[in-house]
């Protein structure tokens, strides 16, 4: 495959929906205030363009993680991502690695957002700091509504910061994608060009993708649960560990430019109406 080639299949296909904009697409009376749809738990439609029934809530606060900016109401899931978060957190707690902070996870009811993603839609997506917050000194609410992650990326975007990035946090991204019920996890390029020479080999890292941004958090994406027919996955990533020629193309001149292109708006499943109605 050409490079130029596979960054319109990274764009287009992978179609991480990573950080973009919403747009064309009305987005209000997804974002209105509201409680989760009732009924049995279902993720329907695609990572970006779905809804999900049955969402649960994330608690504020729980052994090993923390949520930020609560007050965007992005705090529901699946109750499979809601579990897979405190199972997580429960590792960083008894390794006594520190708090995890718990960004967006998605609206009440799923849908797009006015802001800051394109994906988040079906209560499978999450985000999270690289940073770890020390177990002695939790932020408090207040402190937790305006902090911003810092960047594990220093001298541009081809070095690691020295003092950021640690055991811990590599520990951390082992522990993310070691779950079964784990698609996918995007990372900046760089953070995974060092997970490549940390853990040379290790299966876990194939679910480990390179995307632009990242820095500052990982993505975690989980498959569709089982039994859920109107959830939609994403192809499987290539085979092997991903630590090769398709790692290098990312720091490539072609990786920096813009595409000069758009992804069209997806149509939303029609169940997604009557979850909005409900």
């Amino acid at each position: 495959m050409q490079i130029s080639a596979l960054k319109w299949v990274l764009i287009l296909g992978l179609s991480a929906g990573l950080s973009t904009p919403v747009a064309a697409r009305s987005v209000k009376r997804w974002h209105d205030k509201m409680p989760p749809a009732p009924g049995a738990p279902r993720s329907i439609g695609a990572y970006t363009s779905g809804c999900i029934q049955g969402a649960q809530a994330l608690p504020s606060t729980g052994p090993g993680f923390q949520t930020i900016r609560r007050s965007r109401q992005r705090f529901f899931g699946h109750p499979s991502l809601i579990q897979y978060i405190r199972e997580l957190g429960h590792i960083m707690d008894t390794e006594n690695l520190g708090i995890l902070s718990i960004g967006d996870l998605g609206q009440a009811r799923g849908g797009p957002m006015p802001s800051a993603h394109l994906s988040h839609q079906t209560g499978l997506d999450v985000d999270m700091w690289f940073w770890l917050q020390p177990k002695s000194r939790p932020m408090t609410p207040a402190e937790r509504e305006t902090a911003q992650p810092p960047s594990m990326i220093a001298n541009g975007r081809l070095a690691l910061h020295p003092k950021r990035w640690t055991s811990r946090q590599m520990r951390l991204m082992e522990a993310a994608a070691s779950f079964e019920s784990v698609e996918r996890i995007f990372v900046t390029p760089t953070i995974k060009q060092a997970l490549c020479k940390a853990f040379p080999g290790a299966a876990w890292l194939r679910k480990v993708r390179p995307w632009w941004g990242h820095r500052a958090h990982l993505h975690v994406r989980l498959r569709c649960p089982h039994g859920d027919p109107a959830c939609v996955s994403q192809p499987p990533p290539p085979e092997g560990t991903g630590c090769d020629a398709t790692l290098a193309w990312w720091f490539t001149d072609e990786a920096r430019r813009p595409s000069g292109g758009k992804s069209k708006p997806v149509p939303m499943p029609e169940a997604c109406q009557a979850v909005l109605a409900q």
